[in-house]
């Protein structure tokens, strides 16, 4: 048996020598075809108490993933910031039939996962778990979502928890740079100027029922969608959700928030420094307000042009700052697409001593996509393959597919925004990408954010006059002189 094994293994070797021997590795093995991803098939249903189920069945693995999405985001914060992801937080913090530890027993006991996460916009309860024990979670997560408990103390555990840590987050440059960027192109009143996880002040001003406010105004069963996706039994499922999610009722009056928040004030070009003393770097951050996924019709062409310009390795941002000049270890430039405007920026950690060198590569590429360089074909098909190539990769798991159903379920779009990406995508030509860069970066109305030494940037920065110079703390608010 071993003197077999040694023959085959032999003969598999001398096989695969000679057909090395016949490789031409003078020449790059051809590129096969793309996948051309396609929607999954999804069964829609709609619970007793209102709400929406999108399940998608996957039974190649004994696995069921649950994504539960509420419209209850920071956007929807007020003067409370913080309290969209302080209540995602507590929901598992205890419950009207379990502690806090004994729910996580619980969902330890199943091997499941079980958690909530607020964004910008949205909340999500994010469900794992092996169908051998589908109900049983099941119940867990309608019993979290339905009947979380409030305690005080668990409220004020959550509070210093989130005091701690946003005071550490102050020593962070590129979360300060963020922060400071939304505030800067937003202001304090705009649904996207503040962070998600709040202020300081906005935190420690949060009361018990500023929490039961918030909860009852938005987590609602009209105001959400679940998607199940994995290994599910399609006539037991629906079984199985109306007993989860038996005692989420309706309110009497819905408030389901679908409205976009409107686009900030245009302003002239700006500079706002946070100091950060000793810093052998500085954050940048260089944008204004983008576009919405929802009303821009230039969806496509606009992610073809970040992609060469700032979404790649090989964008143009990234190899000119780090390759041509060595300014920074990446450069990178990003659109967040919500239901308004979100923000779009440019934006690196770059040697102290470069700074300013480093705005002014920064500002021709910005200006360059516009026209004065339009984008070439060779950048158009690299970028365009880029995204086609990846797409698929999403839809690979079934977080992933629940992931991607949930982007349509928010923004309202129909499945075949599946099916049709990459033929969207490559449809895009260079002419379009000039002509939505010419439309959506606006040079006249950037906001230039730096945090870093200003005792060795701030002469290098003013001497650029890019326009009125502004000294911030970290929280984006004004500096006495």
């Amino acid at each position: 048996m071993k003197r077999h094994a040694l023959l085959t293994l032999g003969l598999l070797t001398l096989t695969t020598m000679a057909t090395a021997d016949r490789l031409d590795r003078s020449k790059r093995p051809p590129v096969g075809a793309a996948a051309s991803p396609s929607p999954p098939k999804i069964a829609k249903l709609t619970l007793s108490n209102g709400l929406p189920v999108w399940v998608v069945r996957r039974p190649r693995l004994p696995m069921v993933n649950a994504l539960l999405q509420l419209r209850a985001g920071a956007a929807m914060d007020g003067e409370r910031g913080g309290m969209a992801a302080m209540t995602a937080a507590l929901l598992d913090d205890g419950t009207a039939r379990r502690s806090a530890t004994a729910f996580i027993e619980a969902v330890d006991f199943l091997g499941a996962s079980l958690g909530a996460s607020a964004g910008e916009e949205l909340t999500n309860v994010a469900l794992g778990t092996l169908t051998a024990h589908l109900d049983s979670a099941l119940a867990l997560m309608g019993e979290m979502v339905s009947q979380p408990a409030f305690l005080s103390e668990e409220i004020e555990r959550e509070r210093r928890s989130r005091l701690h840590s946003l005071k550490q987050q102050r020593d962070l440059p590129a979360l300060v740079a963020n922060q400071v960027f939304s505030r800067a192109v937003y202001g304090e009143d705009h649904p996207y100027g503040l962070p998600v996880s709040g202020t300081l002040a906005s935190v420690e001003a949060v009361t018990q029922d500023d929490i039961h406010r918030f909860y009852t105004r938005y987590y609602q069963p009209g105001n959400a969608v679940l998607i199940v996706v994995g290994d599910v039994n399609d006539r037991m499922l629906p079984v199985q959700l109306e007993r989860a999610f038996a005692d989420w009722k309706p309110p009497a009056v819905s408030t389901e928030t679908r409205t976009a928040p409107a686009r900030p004030a245009e302003r002239s070009m700006a500079v706002y420094l946070v100091d950060r003393p000793g810093a052998a770097q500085s954050e940048i951050r260089v944008g204004h307000a983008g576009a919405a996924r929802t009303t821009s019709p230039d969806y496509y062409a606009l992610q073809v042009m970040n992609t060469l310009l700032g979404g790649q390795f090989t964008s143009r941002v990234n190899l000119n700052l780090r390759e041509r000049h060595g300014f920074t270890y990446g450069a990178r430039t990003q659109w967040s697409f919500r239901r308004g405007d979100g923000p779009f920026f440019a934006g690196a950690g770059v040697f102290t001593a470069k700074t300013d060198s480093a705005l002014t590569e920064f500002l021709n590429e910005l200006r360059d996509i516009r026209g004065p360089r339009p984008a070439s074909v060779s950048e158009v098909e690299l970028a365009k393959n880029a995204l086609i190539r990846s797409f698929p990769r999403r839809l690979e798991t079934n977080d992933g597919v629940a992931a991607v159903l949930a982007e349509l379920a928010f923004f309202e779009l129909p499945e075949s925004e599946i099916s049709d990406f990459n033929a969207r995508v490559a449809n895009v030509t260079p002419e379009e990408v000039t002509r939505v860069a010419s439309r959506y970066i606006a040079p006249e109305n950037l906001a230039v954010v730096v945090v870093g030494d200003l005792s060795k940037i701030r002469p290098g920065i003013e001497a650029l006059k890019l326009g009125p110079v502004q000294v911030l703390d970290p929280d984006g608010k004004a500096v006495a002189p």
